[in-house]
Parts: C-alpha cells; sequence; structure tokens
C-alpha cells in the first residue's frame, strides 16, 4: 500500500462538546485533542446575584399593591423576593393595599365605591369594612411569610396603627368622611422587630386615640419609609414604571431627577393616577429617602431585580443625578 494510499485511508476520532467528530489526518502530523469550547453560561438569575451581594443594613420598604395582592401568582413570587432580600441582610418593612378587595367587599353588601380626587369617601359602614379587609389581608400576608420560612409580624387594626392621623379636609372635595392624614409615625415597635430580623407587615389604617381612619397605602408607605429614613422605598405595581407615553409599555423611563419630575408634571406627561404618587414620591425625597422605584410588580423576580438595577426594571426616582 503506498502513502497516498495510507493517507486517504488514515483517520483519527476527535472528542469534542457534542456529536463525535471525523477528519483526515496527514501522516507525521502531531494528534491532539481539539481544545473544549465551553458553552454560554445561563443567564444569572437577580436572586443569585442578590446571594453574593452586601446588603447589611440597608432599610427597604416595600408597598404590594392591591392588583398584586388579588393574583396569587405574583403575590407568591415578590414574597419570594421579599424573604429572599431578607436572607441578604437587608431589613425588609412590607406596607399592604387592597382597594380592589375593599371595593368587592362593598358591593357584596350594595354599596357603591366613590372616589374624589383618588381618595374613597369613607362613611362610617365603609369604614368596618375597610378594617376587616386590611386586617384579613395583613393576617394573609403574616401567615403567607411564616409558611416559606419567614419570620414575619403583622400591624393591623387588630393589633396596633404606626400611623397617628386626623381628619383629612382638602379644598374643594367635600366631606371625605374617615379619611385619614398622617401626622405622624410611631414606628419603635417597627424598628424593635425589624433590626431583630423579622419583616413587619402594615396595614394602611390610621388612628386618633381610639377613631380609626382609611389612609392612602402610597402615603403610608412614603411616611413609615420617612420615618425609618429608608435607604429605598419600592413600590410593586401594575405598570412599567414611568412612561414617556402611557400608551406605549416601551416608553419606560428608567430615571427621574425632582427636577426632570417637576418638568414632566408641568408639561403633562406625567397625569392621571400616578400624578400624586409622584408627587408624594417628591415631598419623600426631602425628608430623607435614599431612592424611590416604581417597579412593575407581575415582572419575573420584580422587587430583587428592582432592588439591584432600579433604573433597569423600572423607575428610579432621586433628588439628585
Amino acid at each position: 500500500m503506498t502513502v497516498s494510499q495510507i493517507k486517504k485511508m488514515t483517520t483519527a476520532v476527535q472528542i469534542v462538546a457534542g456529536p463525535v467528530k471525523i477528519r483526515p489526518v496527514e501522516v507525521g502530523e502531531n494528534l491532539c485533542v481539539m481544545p473544549h469550547v465551553a458553552p454560554a453560561p445561563a443567564p444569572t438569575s437577580s436572586r443569585a446575584v442578590l446571594a453574593q451581594t452586601s446588603c447589611a443594613y440597608q432599610v427597604a420598604v416595600v408597598k404590594i399593591g392591591g392588583t398584586a395582592i388579588n393574583n396569587i401568582d405574583v403575590l407568591d413570587a415578590l414574597i419570594d423576593d421579599a424573604i429572599a432580600l431578607s436572607r441578604a441582610g437587608v431589613k425588609v418593612v412590607v406596607v399592604h393595599g387592597g382597594g380592589i378587595s375593599v371595593n368587592e367587599a362593598l358591593r357584596a353588601v350594595g354599596k357603591e365605591t366613590v372616589k374624589v380626587a383618588g381618595l374613597r369617601v369613607t362613611d362610617a359602614d365603609t369604614l368596618a369594612i375597610a378594617v376587616d379587609v386590611f386586617t384579613a389581608i395583613n393576617e394573609q400576608l403574616a401567615a403567607k411569610f411564616k409558611e416559606k420560612g419567614a419570620c414575619a409580624i403583622g400591624f393591623s387594626p387588630a393589633t396596633t396603627s404606626p400611623f397617628i392621623s386626623k381628619k383629612m379636609e382638602l379644598e374643594g372635595t367635600g366631606d371625605l368622611g374617615f379619611v385619614g392624614e398622617i401626622v405622624a409615625v410611631d414606628a419603635a415597635q417597627i424598628e424593635s422587630w425589624m433590626w431583630a430580623g423579622w419583616i413587619p407587615i402594615v396595614s394602611p389604617i390610621g388612628a386618633a386615640g381610639r377613631q380609626l381612619y382609611n389612609i392612602n397605602a402610597d402615603h403610608a408607605a412614603l411616611a413609615l419609609a420617612c420615618q425609618l429614613q429608608a435607604d429605598g422605598l419600592y413600590f410593586m405595581t401594575d405598570v412599567p414604571g414611568v412612561l414617556q407615553d402611557v400608551d406605549d409599555k416601551d416608553s419606560r423611563i428608567g430615571h427621574l431627577t425632582s427636577d426632570a419630575a417637576e418638568a414632566l408634571i408641568a408639561d403633562g406627561t406625567i397625569s392621571g393616577g400616578m400624578l400624586p404618587k409622584i408627587r408624594s414620591c417628591l415631598g419623600a425625597l426631602k425628608n430623607g429617602i435614599g431612592r424611590i422605584a416604581i417597579l412593575d410588580g407581575f415582572a419575573c423576580e420584580a422587587l430583587v431585580a428592582g432592588y439591584l438595577a432600579p433604573s433597569e426594571n423600572g423607575t428610579l426616582i432621586t433628588g439628585e443625578h
């Protein structure tokens, strides 16, 4: 057999990632295995990144709205996120809403929901229903956290309210009934449990002595975050953040400074239901909150992703650049 015939017949098997490949080999060639090419790494989850991040002594107030509370899967994911933050060293405090559930409870007894300037007109019967609904939500949230192995404690009308309130009176709105305006926050008990590693869960009900008041959950979260001098306040909503165009969900604004937000309010870009939220946020920034983020609570790992990179996962609002 000639050398040329041998060259045509000689083959070598090379083991590489994937299927076996066979190629001709030249006589005298130095045979070696092709270098292994590692597959592209799988995307790293936000929770995995968080586990490698030092978050000790950071305080985060998280406001979970009624839309998320009424969606079992979304709520379950947000609770998992809050627990992940807590286990990473973040001191987490949850303020919950529940307006949708209050609407349903009122409808069940034949009462109409009436709102003025975004606030629920609250007569004595409506207040009683709201107190019952918020107490139930608070107890259910605390139970869900505990089922997942977290230490959680509820602050509701059934226990104690940190929000010292008075009857709200707004010019041009008429009598709002038992709608409260927060005048002070007694967060001593919340702080004690928080620094002990527990997750306080707080209802948006205020009190003045024995009189209870229905208060806006956004206002409650902002007031509590200010009192705690929180490093961050995170609103878990059903929108991607502040939008340049309300009809285009891809027009999310990643970062707003106070000045930029004021300009968007002046030109009408920020309006409707987002307007009072942003105005309240701007006021809170002046009272020491480090940053405020408006996040889509329905996104994957929404809270952890928003905590790690708020401007990439929602709208970050800060006092400065």
